[in-house]
């Protein structure tokens, strides 16, 4: 019986899809036909059937399945189904049957098949109470024929119609005392009828409700993005959510273990009907209502009508956990009042804890059904969501680190420098110098400034938003000027003709070049640099080669066996695990070094 409430229970507001629709139409539109066409095909074999206006039914027939051909016609060149088009169809698929059994013996006619026809498509359209309405309508078809058939009076005038309606009263009823008694074949249809209506309801309900509920948890996933940010994710999730199961007001709250405060995000349903979205935070004191104790293993739990004990409990695996009991707080119940309360506990990890508030729902079946969708809801949809809370802070973090970064290259470079300079100007200005002296300074002071003013640059250029596109002239430019500053042979080889790398790829290629740039400047004593980008089968390839000193270890190294011996150039180590990439350090000392970095394609496409 509790299965059956959620069936007759409002469903849940997702429409299908207009690609959906049309193609159950089309489905039904070819059974239609062939339903025709075989009847047709039928009648036509079995001429020795006794009907008392043979040529009206063939003539029915015909017209039914010109009705199925033009039908199937207009849905094939059609690609949605205009307003109303599904009922009107419905209403003509009972009606036809209705009128064919008049003139086919009544709740005798061979063509019973019909009326299951029409079961069947309200059943596809729509589910189980469109079903049992077309079986309603198809019994009391059956059952007003007879019973109209049973009072007509003898006198009545002998034509066509009359002699159907009689010849079909004499199948559909026995001749008991009063006349009122229901043949075993009328009755046995009528069960037939009954039985099929519930079944295929049954299933096609079922099915419908799943398939509605994956569907809307993929809408809301598909709201989740990265670059939106939590904030705006969360909203859109959670209107989501809340039309879905057709509620006033939606609450989640979400606690980081150690905090001090909780963050309290909450979405209703306004006097006009539009959406309103507030966030706030709140202190310990605030937030204790919301985190009241469930049963062990509990996962959500019901209340009715301001009750402070809930009438539902269910457990992690969706089942009901009978004799358990959760207990609101009194200025919870008083702070928000409610007809209806369902409350989902949010597993996200051993760090975050989570508990999700939706007030008056009204679709989706009895409270335990909602719970259990609640339940399968949150399942999926919070790692998408905690994905991008986790993304955020990284890139928060990475953001800050990299603040960091410049601050210290700012202090250590183009600060120390302009220190440098304000002091050999000042020994200038009140030292005595020969003019010699004195020009040499001056020439050293315009190397160093020209010098800083060009890792200005570099730094600069880096903090600047990256276009994939300009990945090879950024590289071909910045190498170039390295040469022209620095007075080392610097080449760039680019053996790939179209290099497309998401943007984050691009920027780690590019401080890695710059990073070993540097390197070779401090390090290496080296008199040529050269660089390589080339592609292969399923990856490309980052080469940096010097002739200087190389390292004071000598061989060939994978980035697991530098990482295990703590050697190695540590930022670029770092970024070549940012890119997924597999970094190979080759050190000949005396005679140079190289650095090899495969970027596997299969990873670019996740990484961000």
């Amino acid at each position: 019986m509790a299965a059956w409430l959620d069936i007759v229970s409002p469903r849940l507001a997702l429409r299908d899809r207009s690609d959906e629709a049309i193609k159950i139409e089309r489905a039904l539109a070819i059974a239609r036909l062939m339903l025709s066409v075989s009847s047709l095909a039928a009648l036509y074999l079995n001429s020795e059937e006794s009907f008392p206006a043979p040529g009206l039914v063939f003539g029915l027939l015909l017209l039914y399945s010109a009705h199925a051909f033009g039908l199937l016609v207009l849905l094939s060149r059609w690609s949605e189904l205009p307003g109303g088009f599904a009922w009107s169809v419905q209403a003509a698929d009972i009606l036809w049957p209705c009128l064919i059994s008049v003139f086919t013996n009544g709740a005798e006619t061979p063509f019973y098949l019909f009326f299951i026809f029409a079961m069947l498509a309200a059943a596809f359209r729509w589910g189980m109470r469109e079903a049992l309405f077309a079986m309603v309508v198809a019994v009391a078809t059956l059952a007003g024929e007879g019973l109209a058939l049973n009072h007509s009076p003898n006198g009545a005038p002998n034509h066509a119609l009359n002699h159907a309606l009689n010849h079909a009263l004499n199948h559909a009823w026995f001749a008991v005392p009063g006349g009122t008694g229901l043949g075993i074949a009328f009755m046995m249809r009528i069960v037939y009828l009954i039985i099929f209506a519930l079944l295929i309801g049954y299933l096609a309900e079922s099915e419908k409700g799943r398939r509605t509920q994956a569907l809307s948890i993929s809408q809301i996933l598909s709201k989740v993005h990265v670059d939106a940010g939590l904030k705006a994710t969360l909203q859109v999730a959670m209107q989501e959510l809340l039309k879905l199961l057709g509620g006033r007001e939606l609450l989640l709250l979400a606690r980081e273990a150690g905090a001090q405060r909780t963050n309290l995000w909450r979405v209703e349903t306004g006097n006009s009907g539009e959406v309103i979205f507030t966030w706030r935070h709140l202190n310990d004191e605030e937030a204790q209502p919301y985190f009241f104790e469930l049963p062990a293993l509990g996962a959500g739990a019901a209340w009715r009508q301001n009750r402070r004990e809930s009438a539902i409990t269910i457990g992690r695996d969706g089942k009901p956990l009978h004799g358990s009991k959760s207990y609101l707080s009194p200025g919870f119940v008083g702070t928000h009042p409610f007809d209806g309360l369902l409350t989902s506990s949010i597993l996200v990890g051993p760090d975050l804890s989570c508990r999700l508030f939706l007030f008056g729902a009204s679709r989706g079946g009895r409270p335990e059904a909602q719970l259990r969708f609640l339940r399968d809801l949150t399942n999926r949809v919070t790692p998408a969501i905690y994905n991008v809370y986790i993304l955020r802070r990284l890139r928060s973090r990475a953001a800050a680190a990299e603040r960091g970064r410049v601050a210290r290259d700012l202090h250590d470079g183009v600060v120390q420098s302009l220190h440098a300079l304000a002091f050999r100007l000042y020994v200038l200005r009140t030292g005595t110098v020969s003019s010699k002296e004195r020009s040499q300074e001056l020439l050293d002071m315009q190397e160093l400034a020209q010098k800083e003013a060009a890792n200005l640059r570099g730094m600069i250029q880096h903090l600047q938003p990256f276009e994939p596109k300009h990945l090879l002239n950024s590289l071909a430019g910045m190498i170039e000027q390295y040469g022209y500053d620095t007075g080392i042979s610097a080449k760039f080889v680019c053996e790939a003709n179209d290099v497309t790398l998401p943007p984050a790829i691009c920027r780690e290629i590019t401080g890695v070049v710059q990073e070993a740039l540097a390197n070779v400047l401090k390090h290496s004593g080296a008199e040529s640099v050269l660089v390589r980008l080339a592609s292969q089968a399923d990856a490309w390839i980052l080469t940096i080669e010097d002739d200087g000193r190389g390292f004071e270890f000598s061989g060939q190294f994978s980035q697991l066996e530098l990482e295990r011996v703590r050697r190695g150039p540590l930022i670029i180590k770092q970024r070549a695990r940012a890119m997924g990439g597999e970094l190979t350090l080759v050190s000949m000392p005396g005679r140079g070094a190289r650095l090899e970095i495969k970027i596997p394609q299969a990873l670019q496409e996740n990484i961000a």
